[in-house]
C-alpha cells in the first residue's frame, strides 16, 4: 500500500497532468489554421502582460532588501529576485520576437497594454492588477484573492505555486512549433522559457507534498485548491490564444476527457 506522501503526490501531479494537457490543446488549436501577423503579434502581446507585471515587484523587493536578516530570510530574498529576473527575461524574450514580426520597435502602450496580474498581491491596490482587455485573467486574481481569504494564506500560496506555468503543457507543446520562420522562433523562446516554469510549478509537489501533507484533510483540500486554481489557469490560457477552445470544450477537460501530459520528472527519478 502506498504511503500517504506518495499518494498525495501521485494524485497532485495527475490533475497538474490533466490540465497540463488541455494547455498543449490550447496551443494546437490555435495553430490548427494559418493566422494573420496581427493576430500573431496579439497572441505574443497577451503573454508578455502575464510576464512584464513582476516590474512591481521591484517595489517589494527594495523593503525586503531594507529588512534582510532582520525580518527578511536570505533564501526567500534570492527566491524572489530569480522570479522578477526570470518573469522578466521571459518578457523581453516575447518583445523581441514581436518587433521582428512587426518589423518596428513597439510602443510603451504596446508592449504593455496586457498587463496584468498573474497572481494576487495583498500589498498592491486591487485596481492595478486587472487588466480590463482580460476578464479571465481577472477572475483568476479575483479567484485566489477569495480562496487565500477563506482557507490557510500560506497553504493556499504554496498550493497555487503549483500551478505556475499552468503545468509547462503550453510551453512544452509551443516549443515543438515548427512549419515557417515565425513558429521556429517561437518554439525557440518558448523552449527557454519551458524550463524555467516547470521548475516553478511541476518540480515542485514533491517538496510541497513533504511540508505541507500531513493528512488526508491536507490532501483533500490541496486537490480542491489545486483543481480549482488549474482549471482558471486553463481558461486563462486559453484567453491568451485568442480563446481557440469552446466553452463546452473547456467543460469536457474538467471532467478529464482528455489524455494526461507527461510531466517532467525529478532529478532523483531519472534511470541512472
Amino acid at each position: 500500500m502506498s504511503t500517504l506522501a506518495e499518494r498525495a503526490e501521485q494524485e497532485l501531479n495527475a490533475i497538474l497532468a490533466q490540465y497540463a494537457a488541455g494547455e498543449a490543446e490550447v496551443v494546437r488549436a490555435f495553430f490548427a489554421r494559418p493566422r494573420s501577423r496581427d493576430e500573431l503579434a496579439d497572441m505574443v502581446r497577451r503573454q508578455m502582460g502575464r510576464e512584464v507585471f513582476c516590474v512591481g515587484w521591484l517595489e517589494r523587493a527594495v523593503r525586503q532588501g531594507r529588512e534582510l536578516e532582520r525580518t527578511v530570510d536570505r533564501h526567500a530574498f534570492v527566491e524572489l529576485l530569480e522570479q522578477i529576473a526570470d518573469e522578466l527575461r521571459h518578457y523581453a524574450l516575447l518583445a523581441d520576437l514581436v518587433e521582428w514580426l512587426l518589423g518596428r520597435q513597439l510602443t510603451a502602450e504596446e508592449a504593455r497594454e496586457y498587463e496584468v496580474y498573474a497572481v494576487y498581491d495583498p500589498d498592491v491596490p486591487l485596481e492595478r492588477q486587472y487588466n480590463p482587455r482580460l476578464p479571465e485573467a481577472n477572475a483568476m486574481i479575483d479567484l485566489l484573492r477569495e480562496l487565500r481569504a477563506r482557507y490557510p494564506t500560506a497553504f493556499t500560496d504554496a498550493v497555487m505555486r503549483l500551478t505556475e506555468g499552468g503545468g509547462g503543457g503550453a510551453f512544452q507543446e509551443a516549443s515543438g512549433l515548427a512549419g515557417d520562420e515565425f513558429r521556429e522562433r517561437f518554439a525557440r523562446a518558448m523552449g527557454r522559457i519551458v524550463e524555467d516554469e516547470i521548475e516553478h510549478g511541476p518540480l515542485r509537489v514533491r517538496g510541497f507534498v513533504q511540508q505541507w501533507i500531513r493528512d488526508e484533510a491536507d490532501l483533500a483540500l490541496a486537490k480542491e485548491l489545486l483543481r480549482t486554481f488549474m482549471a482558471q489557469h486553463l481558461r486563462v490560457r486559453n484567453e491568451i490564444y485568442g480563446s481557440p477552445l469552446s466553452a463546452e470544450r473547456l467543460a469536457a477537460i474538467d471532467r478529464g476527457e482528455i489524455t494526461p501530459w507527461a510531466l517532467p520528472t525529478p532529478p532523483s527519478e531519472v534511470p541512472a
